[in-house]
């Protein structure tokens, strides 16, 4: 998500190595390998604490803004019957659902997930979440005109014409967008969904490459709305952008915003097992998930009982809408893509 990566082509694996891993007297230090959507500059230190705390050494790989979530998800799933990675830390859930269900991820109760409430942990132990981030719209400050846009406090506010040909989001192929489309099939039904779907297309909505790409075009005021991530908005303020941040549809009989956790599985068949059980249960700690937040990262803690009560959520349930990724993003591809 953040813009300052290289760009690369689409589907490549980029590989960083944290900074620590020397030899230790006597011997290599221990090794194990984590593939990971999460931001690699949010990523790193916590890495690089984990490492001072075990002494092991970490290899990290991680994939681009374009195919965010979906590459390396995609990538373990290709590597099942000979896996590379010990450990999946991934920046959604619906992707580590599908991951778990076609046997990639393996069963392990981790200490560290028992204080987690049960709606963010597979009954299986196959993963388990912290550190939610929201869908939230944002919001330009920049553009001459556009006090329309300070007034959509709701997904349902995009479609309205005093903002048509200035909304804009990132293509349903990859990342959050997928599972937010998804969520509102699962919410709304078929049809309802793609009747939203059809009046964001006669709107004429702006499909972008990703959802950092978003909170750039509405920081520059090119777009005066755009649906994307908490930590885009934080991360395109940050770099000078004039955007604002909206948790859309909190009010009485609103569908409430869609929140997403960051999952950790341990991949099965994994070379390291015991390596890679002890980064599961770090990746799990309110230590790390403190990291998240502090980082601006996520948005939410997930260690309550009945989950963070400073929003109100979307009320789906995650595996319910990880079954409908593949149906909601055809639908939404077709109508926004105008493929009719």
């Amino acid at each position: 998500m953040h813009r300052c990566w290289p760009l690369v082509v689409l589907g490549v694996v980029i590989c960083w190595i944290p900074m620590g891993c020397k030899k230790e007297a006597g011997g290599a230090r221990g090794e194990v390998v984590l593939y990971t959507s999460v931001d690699e500059p949010v990523a790193r230190p916590i890495i690089q604490r984990f490492e001072q705390v075990s002494g092991l050494r970490v290899i990290v790989r991680t994939d681009t803004e374009a195919t965010k979530s979906v590459g390396l998800a995609d990538k373990l799933e290709a590597e099942k019957d000979n896996p590379q990675a010990d450990v999946w830390w991934g920046n959604e859930v619906f992707h580590t659902i599908r991951l778990a269900d076609r046997g990639v991820l393996a069963g392990y109760e981790s200490p560290s997930a028992g204080k987690i409430p049960a709606m963010y942990k597979d009954p299986q132990g196959r993963w388990a979440a912290t550190a939610l981030r929201a869908r939230v719209i944002a919001r330009t400050t920049a553009a001459p005109g556009s006090e329309s846009a300070a007034r959509a406090a709701s997904i349902l506010d995009l479609v309205k014409p005093e903002l048509k040909g200035k909304v804009c989001m990132a293509s349903p192929k990859v990342g959050t967008t997928s599972g937010h489309m998804a969520a509102l099939y699962t919410l709304w039904g078929p049809a309802k969904a793609e009747q939203f779907f059809h009046d964001l297309k006669a709107n004429n909505v702006k499909l972008l490459g990703g959802n950092a790409v978003v909170a750039e075009y509405v920081g520059q005021g090119q777009m005066w709305a755009g649906l994307t991530d908490n930590d885009d908005v934080d991360s395109a303020r940050r770099e000078g952008g004039k955007l604002e941040t909206v948790l859309p549809d909190q009010g009485d009989g609103q569908i409430g915003t869609l929140t997403i956790p960051c999952t950790v599985g341990l991949v099965a068949g994994c070379k390291r097992p015991d390596a890679g059980k002890k980064l599961v249960d770090f990746l799990l700690s309110q230590e790390v998930e403190k990291s998240l937040l502090g980082a601006k990262f996520a948005r939410f803690s997930v260690f309550a009982e009945g989950g963070p009560d400073q929003v109100k959520a979307m009320d789906v349930d995650y595996r319910q809408v990880a079954a409908n990724v593949r149906a909601a993003v055809e639908m939404s591809l077709r109508v926004l893509e105008g493929r009719e």
